[in-house]
């Protein structure tokens, strides 16, 4: 179970990573906990930024009195990181009880009809015969009896699996929300980066069957860390959904948006050639420049949110990571320019970044 799951931590850079390291120890430090694989992980996603729930619920965990830190943390990663695959093995307990059941009855109800069906064979051997009438009589009283009981038994199981069908639309639906939310990054309410593995890969297999176009778009809010800073996180917090916001809304079709990690977010456009892309990547930045983010009850401005973008096609028999790695190498580039701009790979691009 859980095997084919993409990496979360895939886009972390050797330098990223570092910094997170050394941030998250000294969390730990900070508040006396073991640096567990457990305690580690949580703390690396909340220096990363990577769920608002996550920060909260693990401030508040740090914050309660009285309270087991060991145990409340090990709550909490049961929470964040094992309760999907709880809740799916649930429900697939349940579904087995489902079907045992309905075995158990068909089995019982082929029993019976083989019984009936016996009985059935005598009565017409007994017909054919030379026997008195009285037994006739009988037996054809005893075959009304047993008919009338199977029809009860047929009605009853006929009543059990319509019952059953309920609980499977149920359990489907249950299964499609554990299935949803656990793409959904909880934050911005755009998909995460899990969906977006998915998605990528799907997208990739139906271009190169199809032989059409197929473009990534990823996207960075430019001096994001300066709005954390300045206004503190929960300015922060809104600055990403206003962008998940117009990203969302100015997409359409197959095209898809998600949020990549921290402060990125990537949209996959399928059947769209390098010019069109670099297009929408040009519209969606000029989208977001334009606004003016204002508190809402004071009017208090903001400023500008600006974004960086780099584009790139699919190539021939390329894979999805060459793909994620010449797009962010594009996007380096339009933060290493100047940022608020667009910048496009080459077929043949070469990582000119600093060791």
């Amino acid at each position: 179970m859980g095997k084919n799951k993409p990496n979360p931590y895939f886009d972390d850079s050797y330098e990223k990573a570092g910094a997170n390291l050394r941030l998250a120890l000294s969390v730990l430090a900070e508040h006396k906990l073991p640096s567990s694989p457990v305690n580690y992980r949580l703390a690396y996603d909340l220096i990363d930024g990577r769920s608002k729930s996550l920060n909260d619920e693990f401030k508040a965990v740090l914050s309660a009195p009285d309270t087991d830190l060991n145990d409340g943390l090990w709550a909490l990663y049961r929470k964040f990181y094992i309760q999907d695959e709880e809740a799916l093995e649930l429900i697939r307990s349940e579904l087995e009880g489902i079907v045992s059941g309905v075995v158990n009855e068909c089995g019982a109800a082929n029993g019976d009809l083989q019984g009936y069906s016996e009985r059935l064979s005598s009565l017409a051997d007994l017909m054919s015969s030379d026997a008195k009438s009285e037994l006739t009589l009988a037996t054809v009283r005893k075959t009304i009896e047993e008919t009338r009981e199977v029809a009860e038994s047929q009605q009853h199981l006929g009543n059990q699996l319509t019952d059953v069908l309920k609980e499977v639309r149920e359990i489907r639906k249950v299964i499609n929300q554990v299935r949803d939310e656990s793409h959904i990054d909880s934050l911005t309410g755009v998909s995460n980066r899990r969906a977006f593995d998915l998605a990528l890969d799907s997208s990739i297999d139906k271009s190169v069957e199809h032989k059409e176009p197929l473009c990534l778009l990823l996207c960075d809010i430019d001096s994001f860390k300066r709005f954390n800073d300045t206004y503190g996180h929960l300015i922060g917090d809104k600055v990403l959904q206003y962008v998940a916001k117009q990203l969302k809304k100015s997409i359409k079709g197959r095209d898809f948006v998600c949020r990549f990690g921290g402060e990125e977010f990537a949209i996959i456009l399928p059947q769209t050639p390098l010019k069109n892309a670099e297009i929408v990547a040009e519209q969606l930045r000029l989208l977001v420049s334009k606004s003016r983010l204002r508190k809402a009850n004071s009017g208090d401005v903001y400023g500008h949110v600006t974004l960086s973008f780099g584009v790139a096609e699919l190539l021939p028999d390329e894979t999805r990571n060459g793909l994620i790695e010449r797009v962010d190498r594009a996007l380096y580039r339009a933060k290493n320019n100047g940022r608020n701009r667009v910048e496009v790979s080459s077929d043949f691009e070469i990582d000119k970044r600093e060791e």
